[in-house]
Parts: C-alpha cells; sequence; structure tokens
C-alpha cells in the first residue's frame, strides 16, 4: 500500500493517482528512481541530527537507494538509544524524496507533521514527551447499570466521532477525551488537552477535529511541532524531520 501525502489515503500500488484526492502517489512521479544494483554508491543525502537546541550535529551520509537505521545502522548507526532497534528503519533514497519505512519496532518510526495532516483510525501522534492515539470506530459503549460514564464521554451523550486516547508504557489508556467537529486543543497552558509540565510543548500547540467523516491534525505553528507515526511505506522530501527513538534527523540534499 501506498499513503498519499496530501490527503493520508491508503492506495494499492497499482494506482498512479490517488483515489480519494486525485493528485499524483508517490510511486508515480518521475523524480524517484532508485539505484540499480550495478551502480556505483555516491552520497546524494543526508541524514542529520537535530540537537536539542535546534542546532545541526552528526551527519549521516546516505547513497541512491536503500539505507539501513537503526543501532547498527549500517549505513546510519545511532548507539545507546533503548528506543531504537539494531534494525530500526530503512530509507530507500531517489534524487528528490525518499521512502521510509519503519521494520515493525515496538516504539515506532515517526515523521514531522508539515502545517495539517489527516489522521486515520489507530494513528498515533507525539507532541512534546506525550503519546496519542486517535480512535475513530468504535462508538462509546452503552451506559453501565450502575450510571456511571466511560472514560471520555465528559458525562454526557454526545454525537462524537471519535477520541483522542493519551497512551502511557504497554499502550495504557492514561486519559481521554471527545473528537467532534469542534477543535480539541492541545496545549502546555491553553486548550482541552493540557501538558502544563511538559516544556517541550507551545501554550496552543496543535488542534484535532473530525469534519466531513475526515479527522485532521493542525499545527498551530508549535515550536517543536507533532510527530505521526508512520505505518507501511510513506514518502518525504528534503526538509522533513524523522524522530527515531529519542533522535530527531533532518533529510537533506548532500552539499556539492
Amino acid at each position: 500500500m501506498i499513503r498519499c501525502v496530501h490527503c493520508n489515503k491508503e492506495n494499492e500500488e497499482i494506482f498512479t493517482y490517488c483515489l480519494n484526492c486525485g493528485k499524483p502517489l508517490e510511486q508515480s512521479l518521475s523524480s524517484f528512481r532508485p539505484r540499480p544494483a550495478h551502480a556505483e554508491k555516491k552520497v546524494s543525502h543526508r541524514l542529520v541530527t537535530v540537537k536539542t537546541d535546534g542546532t545541526a550535529g552528526n551527519e549521516y551520509p546516505l547513497n541512491p537507494g536503500l539505507n539501513r537505521i537503526g543501532l547498527r545502522g549500517p549505513e546510519v548507526a545511532i548507539p545507546d538509544d533503548p528506543r531504537i532497534a539494531p534494525e530500526h528503519a530503512t530509507l530507500d533514497v531517489g534524487d528528490d524524496l525518499a521512502f521510509l519505512e519503519d521494520l515493525a519496532t515496538p516504539y515506532g518510526t515517526f515523521v514531522r507533521v508539515r502545517d495539517e495532516m489527516a489522521l486515520v483510525d489507530g494513528d498515533r501522534v507525539r507532541i512534546g514527551h506525550a503519546l496519542f492515539q486517535v480512535q475513530l470506530t468504535n462508538p462509546l459503549p452503552p451506559t453501565p447499570s450502575d450510571g456511571s460514564a466511560w472514560l471520555g464521554s465528559a458525562g454526557a451523550a454526545s454525537t462524537h466521532a471519535g477520541r483522542l486516547l493519551r497512551l502511557g508504557p504497554n499502550d495504557v489508556v492514561l486519559e481521554a477525551w471527545l473528537l467532534g467537529a469542534t477543535e480539541t486543543v492541545i496545549g502546555r497552558s491553553v486548550g482541552d488537552v493540557l501538558m502544563s509540565d511538559d516544556a517541550f510543548v507551545s501554550s496552543r500547540h496543535a488542534s484535532i477535529a473530525v469534519v466531513g467523516g475526515t479527522c485532521k491534525l493542525k499545527d498551530l505553528g508549535s515550536t517543536n511541532g507533532c510527530f505521526l507515526r508512520i505505518r507501511g511505506r510513506v514518502a518525504i522530501q528534503p526538509g522533513d524531520v524523522i524522530l527515531v527513538g529519542q533522535h530527531l534527523l533532518r533529510f537533506r540534499r548532500a552539499e556539492g
């Protein structure tokens, strides 16, 4: 399956245009030309570590074609991170974009959202130190016989379209909020979901709403951004930022 970077719709690989929004799919772009097996390796792009102060750190040269990311790489070796698997992800590099794929790791691989992104049921988003999951297909169960309310229901019946779950260790649900057409705002000091103790969260960081059957995550100009956990094989472009374990890596063209 190929996921459209414009509307997040998953399409069969036989299609060259997205069935939802009609825009070209990544595999149809002439700019993506994987390296032939016999071609000589030549550095075309780099992954650059983004340090906590925003400056550039270690650089990892990338060859056209398949590059492996993990504790032992070998192309991109990132040691001493308990959230990174020995073989964590692959980056298949073309001329102007690359395909990123997580190798079924426990902690996943994330890509920073550019302004706005459509979410599908089960998508997970990291904001600051918190991990959220969107639940769109499961309505609230019937009211319990003792009259108590379900977590995230606000104690009343609702025409909600889903829930936003905050996950803890082992995917335990710590908190939940209803999602609907009205924006649910996440922030450090302003919003419906407050993360007052997280310095990596902006005052008014992001919002999520379900309109016309589509759930959309919008970055509200935050400093540190929102990161979507990838599922399957997704396209990234120069300038995109990847979150692997506790490391931020910016994908960029090689200079010269």
